[in-house]
This record gives C-alpha cells, sequence and structure tokens, in this order.
C-alpha cells in the first residue's frame, strides 16, 4: 500500500536524510535555531544505538518521512534539571519529526508507539521529553499518549527567546 509506513532501524548511510528531514521539520515548525550544532544527528550510532538507546525511521516509497529515538537519561543530561522525580530506568525521547508534506497522517504516532514499545521491552519504566510550547500537534499527540506536562520554562539566551514545556510518562508494567 502507497500510504503504508515502514519503520526500521537507523542505518549509518541514512545520515543525511535524517539530518535534511530534521531541519526542514524544524523550519516548517518554526522552531529551527540556525547555528545550533545537532552533534548527535551527527553521531547517531555512537549518541543512541550504542548506549542503550533506539533510533527508528519511517520510510515510504524509499523516502525517510519520520523519524523518533530514545536515549537513557541520568541526573547529568539537561532535561533531568527540569524533569523532577526521574526513575532510574527513564529514557528521553527526542528527535521525533515527520516531514511537512506527511503530516497529519498518524506517522508520528506511529513511530512514538514503536518507541514505546522498543523502551518498554528493555525494561524501561519512564519516558522524559520536551517540546516548544508552539508546537501544538506535537503536544497533541503527547497529550493523547498519556504524557502529563511537568513543567514550563522559558529560555532567553537565543536571538528568538523560546518555552519548552517538559513532559513525562509512566511505562512500568503494573504486574
Amino acid at each position: 500500500m502507497a500510504n503504508e509506513l515502514t519503520i526500521r532501524r537507523y542505518r549509518p548511510d541514512d545520515g543525511p536524510r535524517v539530518r535534511d528531514l530534521h531541519e526542514t521539520a524544524m523550519r516548517d515548525a518554526d522552531a529551527y535555531v540556525p547555528g545550533v550544532p545537532d552533534d548527535d544527528l551527527e553521531s547517531v550510532t555512537e549518541t543512541f544505538l550504542e548506549t542503550g538507546g533506539e533510533f527508528l525511521v519511517g520510510e515510504l516509497a524509499d523516502r525517510i518521512v519520520a523519524m523518533g529515538a530514545f536515549r537513557p537519561v541520568d541526573e547529568s543530561e539537561y532535561i533531568a534539571t527540569f524533569v523532577p522525580d526521574l526513575v532510574d530506568a527513564a529514557v528521553e525521547v527526542t528527535r521525533l519529526r515527520v516531514a511537512p508534506d506527511a503530516q497529519r497522517r498518524g506517522y508520528g504516532r506511529q513511530i512514538y508507539r514503536e518507541l514505546e514499545e522498543r523502551a518498554r521491552s528493555r525494561g524501561v519504566e519512564q519516558i522524559v521529553l520536551d517540546t516548544r510550547a508552539t508546537q501544538t500537534a506535537a503536544r497533541g499527540l503527547y497529550d493523547a499518549e498519556g504524557f502529563d506536562a511537568v513543567r514550563r520554562e522559558r529560555f532567553d539566551d537565543f536571538d528568538d527567546p523560546f518555552e519548552l514545556i517538559f513532559y513525562r510518562k509512566s511505562i512500568a508494567d503494573d504486574g
């Protein structure tokens, strides 16, 4: 089926397409910050896959139209300073992006749900993430997926100040 998303793990040759998707999606969301390095996207294997994390891409007809990742969080991570009561088995979901011309088809939700399932299978108990307050589509997804907004923080250190919302969700097995 032409609109069927194929989700797979990142491969090193995906790098340029992943970086392009990131920039395109962030520009479309008016959230791109020129000049801020994206070191994690330059070293996906080392940053995510070799640290117990995951990085997924979603393809349509050999085109990467969606992506998302998670990585373990510890108390030294910046997000830990904004999200209270992190458990030891916590991951940060990040780089959840969908190409502008492929949005509103559920691809972001599919990538997120696959990330959550993979995290749960590895014993993860909590997922945390952040998004800009202006990214209403992302916020709607996180609300629908059961995340709780735990903090809002304004950042004035950039040419264009912005506000982030920090989210948390428990995925611990109850049994």
